[in-house]
């Protein structure tokens, strides 16, 4: 140890550079994690506040049923079911319906979405989101619509809208209702799709007193996109307890754009790491290698003085292990400080089209950082272990100098 200290502090630009190959791959992997967790939180809350919930039951698809959800006529007996699953933090049912939004000459396809106001107050803040009007209430008759939509309809609060029922399986209804509030919605297009109604006024639309589509669930205990195994258990639940005709699905297969998003994230994280740790491997492998050349003559007279060339071997590959250990080390500390100091300013805010892009996909325009100790701890892990791999190869080559060979080397 004494001896690679010693190595270490002879040439402090070379060790310092070593010391960067392995810090900076650290220390990005790291940021690229605080970012990704970031956008999969969002997306996660936005989801399933405003839209999926954790899971839903819904009847079994059908044909002829197009892009509509299929009705369950009476949902009591998947009721009666999910009152025996344990782990169920909260439930609510829900309509929706495919209409046709008519303003005057003006005609929009948009989604009613029949809610229990009372009951999805607790986990969304949709109500904080009025810009106008009100919020609904279980007796309210009118609607509330996207800010979106009231522009393209030029509607405001107190005008009246017909819908008209669109859904296959539900007699065709027209009702009028009046616009009692506008709401600011998490992405754009939920903005210019989606009408707010209460339960029962849906079911006036599809002339039914028991109709529904969805059975929204929230899983107790569940905070994040990673909370997969309690999502799992209780989807596993519920589907032996329901009777045939019904399904369970998560908010992943709800949304499956997000799924797809998970398939592109992963491999472009994949490959950001192997890029910054190839890239840290090949300087550890230059500069150990420098590192063997300058002291050839110095490996030699070791190893004729009886150093084994074990010894050896273990000598420049404890030299790097101390630069590499020293390595991961900062580069998960600057990394994490890093993200503490992004939270503590309240995130980077988006600007222009990123933006807009953002609000569009359902992800806050502010940019936030979240990372694990897990996380951590495999970023530098991982470039840890590819450091002493790269290291092995010039401690192999000083272990292999014939003595006499290595004395008479001249630079």
């Amino acid at each position: 140890m004494k001896a690679a200290i010693r190595h270490i502090m002879r040439n402090r630009r070379r060790t310092t550079l070593t010391l960067l190959a392995v810090l900076i791959p650290v220390y990005f992997l790291v940021m690229m994690f605080g970012f990704a967790n970031s956008m999969m939180q969002d997306m996660f809350d936005s989801v399933t506040r405003f839209d999926t919930g954790h899971m839903q039951i819904r009847a079994e698809e059908r044909r002829g049923t197009g892009l509509a959800m299929p009705l369950m006529r009476d949902a009591s007996d998947a009721l009666g079911a999910l009152a025996s699953v344990d782990g169920i933090e909260w439930s609510t049912v829900r309509l929706d319906l495919p209409a046709l939004a008519s303003v005057g000459e003006e005609t929009r396809t948009v989604y009613l979405r029949g809610v229990v106001p009372e009951e999805i107050d607790p986990i969304s803040n949709m109500a904080e989101r009025m810009v106008s009007g009100e919020f609904l209430t279980e007796t309210s008759d009118g609607v509330i619509v996207g800010e979106e939509l009231a522009e393209l309809l030029k509607l405001q609060v107190g005008d009246e809208m017909v819908l008209l029922g669109a859904h296959p399986e539900a007699s065709l209804g027209a009702i009028r209702v009046p616009v009692v509030g506008v709401f600011s919605a998490p992405e754009a297009t939920m903005g210019r799709t989606m009408v707010l109604a209460s339960l029962s006024t849906a079911r006036r639309l599809a002339r039914s007193d028991t109709a529904a589509t969805a059975i929204v669930l929230r899983v107790d205990g569940v905070t994040g996109p990673s909370d997969t195994r309690r999502m799992d258990e209780a989807a596993a639940a519920l589907r032996a307890a329901l009777p045939a005709g019904y399904e369970v699905k998560d908010w992943l297969e709800l949304v499956p754009f997000v799924t797809g998003y998970l398939r592109i994230l992963t491999p472009m994280m994949l490959i950001m790491a192997v890029v910054f740790f190839g890239l840290g491997a090949l300087v550890v492998v230059n500069t150990l290698y420098l590192s063997v050349m300058e002291r050839t003559r110095e490996i030699g007279l070791i190893l004729s003085l009886g150093a084994s060339r074990a010894h050896v071997m273990g000598m420049v590959l404890t030299e790097a292990g101390v630069i590499t250990l020293a390595g991961a080390f900062y580069g998960a500390l600057v990394g994490v400080a890093l993200v503490l100091i992004v939270e503590a300013f309240g995130g980077i805010p988006l600007w222009g089209q990123m933006a807009a892009y953002m609000k569009e996909i359902g992800i806050s325009p502010v940019m936030h950082m979240s990372v694990t100790a897990t996380q951590v701890l495999l970023s530098a892990g991982a470039m840890a272990v590819v450091a002493m791999l790269a290291a092995w190869l010039p401690a192999r080559r000083a272990a292999k100098l014939e003595p006499m060979e290595a004395m008479r080397y001249v630079e």
